[in-house]
Formats: structure tokens, sequence, C-alpha cells
């Protein structure tokens, strides 16, 4: 019938789009990385800081990578217990880990939430519910990321603003942070007013301003474990920020904690854009640039900072990897 062959055409439309969107991520990538190290002389120094790392400040980066993950388990335990998921604590570890390996390792391909919706839908549970629970537990982290963000830059602004290109940078990050905060400001009074359902159907934003309201009442009706969760977000996010310290220590870098963790946000917030693949090219040019105007960091020591944080989380994606056969004999079930 014509509406099929229309809802198929809309859905192949939008599988060519995302598939565009990820091949000019991907060329982003490539070109910010060959860019990096196009020259034979940088790769020689690259391969000098690598090949000279302290072994033991890794392995402490790989165990914080670790803990954050695991928290991060425990923090979506949290939100299905407020939604009355009842799953047990082996099925939350390999969901959450499997999820992980997606986001890690197939970028683009199926998200790892999308991971989880579809275990839980499979196994009888409420999609609506499913939904909402990966959707507070990146809210929770959003906030996280807001709160650590404004606190850690601007107890170090000064520093941050010394250079006239990273202080170009933070206004940036300053801007996106005021929209998020507007945004999720602007979603709280319409959902305590209940004027959700007034909102133009045009309006751009809409469907995510929808979904933030849901996830406030959630929130507050819940407000004990929303607490909890919120705590957890924090010591997760510093978690990520320690695992990249901890990659800075390993290949030379010794900046005190306050002034490294001030600029981490505008490395994750911006990394997070859709621009690059996993943040691969845009997260090593920006160590480059921050280490390198903030602190006089050589780039090939800045960039081996950037790639070894990078690599030392991505490592705990692999565990997803020995468990996804067990997920797919239960979806395909």
């Amino acid at each position: 019938s014509y509406p099929s062959r229309s809802a198929f055409g809309m859905h192949r439309a939008a599988r060519m789009k995302k598939r565009l969107s990820l091949l000019l991520q991907a060329l982003v990538s490539v070109i910010l990385l060959a860019w990096i190290f196009w020259r034979p002389e940088f790769r020689t120094q690259v391969w000098q800081v690598v090949t000279s790392a302290d072994p033991a400040w890794l392995a402490a980066g790989f165990a914080v990578a670790g803990l954050g993950n695991l928290l991060g388990v425990v923090r979506w335990a949290v939100f299905l217990k407020v939604l009355r998921i009842s799953l047990p604590v082996w099925e939350i570890v390999r969901l959450s880990f499997v999820g992980l390996f997606f986001n890690s390792f197939l970028v683009g391909a199926v998200g790892g939430d999308a991971v989880k919706v579809v275990w839980l839908a499979a196994r009888g549970h409420n999609k609506t519910s499913a939904l909402l629970s990966v959707l507070m537990d990146r809210m929770s982290g959003l906030g996280a990321l807001v709160l650590c963000s404004l606190t850690f830059m601007l107890w170090r602004l000064d520093w941050l603003m010394s250079s006239p290109v990273v202080a170009g940078v933070i206004r940036f990050v300053f801007g996106y942070l005021a929209v998020v905060i507007l945004l999720m400001a602007f979603s709280f009074v319409i959902s305590a007013r209940g004027l959700t359902g007034r909102l133009p159907q045009r309006l751009p934003g809409r469907r995510v301003i929808l979904e933030f309201t849901d996830t406030y009442i959630r929130f507050v009706s819940a407000w004990r474990a929303t607490l909890v969760a919120s705590a957890l977000s924090l010591v997760i996010l510093l978690a990520y920020f320690a695992t990249f310290y901890c990659s800075a220590r390993a290949f030379g870098v010794n900046l005190p904690v306050p002034d490294f963790f001030a600029f981490m946000p505008a490395v994750d917030i911006i990394s997070a854009l859709p621009v690059s693949l996993g943040g691969f090219g845009v997260r090593d040019k920006l160590f480059g640039i921050l280490l390198g105007d903030l602190a006089g960091v050589p780039m090939a020591q800045a960039v081996s900072v950037s790639l070894g944080g990078a690599v030392l989380s991505l490592l705990w994606g692999l565990f997803g990897l020995a468990l996804l056969p067990s997920y797919r004999q239960v979806v395909r079930s």
C-alpha cells in the first residue's frame, strides 16, 4: 500500500542520512589525525613519549576508568528500581557493559542506550519505562557535567583566560552550558505548570523538551533516589577526568589537579559534539591547544595524554564484547 511504501521510504532516507553523518564524522577524525601525525619527526616524538610511559600511572588510570564504569552500573540500577523494573544484578552488569561496548567500538551502529532498551523489551518489560530509565541516567550525567564544569572552570577562570585561544574555547563552552541550563529550566517550568501539550508541533527541540519533562516528574517523585544518582554522577565524571589525569602523569605531564580538571569540561563537551567519530581528532587537537597554551606542554606529550586517556576508557568496553553472545541469545529468543 502507499502508506507502507511512504514509511519505508522515510525509514530508508533516515538511514541514509545517518550513514552520511557517520561518514562525515569519520572523515573529520581521519583528517584531523592525519594533520596531527603528518610530520615524521612528530610521530617519532610521540613514540618516544609512549615508550617512556610510567606503567604504574597507566594501571591507575585503567582502574579509575573501571571504577567509573562500575558506578555507572549502580546509577542505572537506581533508576531501574525507581521505575520498578526488577532485574538481577548480573543482568544489569551485562547490559551495561554490552552497551558500553557498542558505544565504544561500534559508534553509530546501535547506541548503547538502544541496546538496553531492546533487551528489556525482549524480556517483556515496558518499553516506555525502559526508555525512561536510560534517559534519566543520561540526564543525571548531564546535570553533573553542568555542575562540575561551572565549578572547576570558574575556580581557575583567570588561568584559563590567560591565553586568547583558550579563552575563545572557554567562552564557547560557557555558551553551550547556558543553552543547556536554559533548556532544562524551560522544560522544568512547563512541566511544573502542565503546559507540555500546548507546545507548538514545529517548535525546535520539542521532542527533547517533552522527554525532559517526563523525566522531571520521575526525578521529583523519587527525590531520594535522585540525590543518590546525582552523587554517583559526580563521582563518575570525576573518575573520567581522573583517567586522563593518570594518563598525563604516565606521559610526564605533572599539572596540579585543579588546573587539569579546570580544562577537562571543555575537552569533554566539545569532543562529544557530533563532529568527529568518538571525539577522535577533535579531542587530541584540543589537548594540544589547551595543554600547550596553558602549561607549555609539547604537542607530542599532549596528544599522547589524549589518546592514552581515551584508550584506558575504551578498554573496558571489551568486557562487553565477551558478554555479547549471551545478550544476542536473549534478544533473538
